[in-house]
């Protein structure tokens, strides 16, 4: 079996923070932290610097998950997915994220998400197609268009 993907979960809603925490752990990956607020997710990035977080658009305490999802992109090497029920809200790059799932979602969407996502953060290019119900940015797709030249 391959290295668990180390993920951060920073979700206001305490079911499916939950629901994600179990599936996660169910799937063989380990969650190093779950937060409810943009500050406190933020943090949780710097401390754990995980591989992957899913992180809904808005939070806990009126803050944002965009938030979170520049603190990734600043630090790098982090993949972030926004689970939102506002996907249209993040516009066609995604707001910087590599990938959006709507809610509500499916523990199979889930599942074939991990599966995808594990692909492509360690054995890019992913061979699986992209799950139904998660939406790639185009910045995330370009990291294997063939080099042109």
């Amino acid at each position: 079996m391959t290295e668990p993907l180390r993920v951060l979960l920073v979700e206001d809603e305490a079911l499916i923070l939950m629901q994600l925490e179990m599936l996660l752990e169910d799937a063989g990956h380990s969650v190093v932290g779950t937060a409810m607020t943009a500050s406190a997710g933020s943090a949780l990035l710097r401390e754990t610097r995980p591989e992957l977080v899913f992180v809904d658009l808005r939070l806990a305490e009126g803050s944002s998950g965009l938030d979170v999802a520049r603190t990734a992109s600043d630090l790098g090497g982090i993949a972030c997915v926004f689970i939102t029920a506002n996907p249209r809200q993040l516009g066609d790059d995604l707001a910087g994220a590599a990938a959006v799932i709507a809610k509500p979602f499916s523990g199979g969407v889930l599942e074939d998400t991990l599966a995808f996502l594990e692909q492509a953060l360690r054995r890019p290019p992913p061979s699986l197609a992209v799950p139904h119900g998660m939406v790639l940015a185009p910045a995330f797709l370009a990291n294997w268009a063939p080099a042109e030249g």
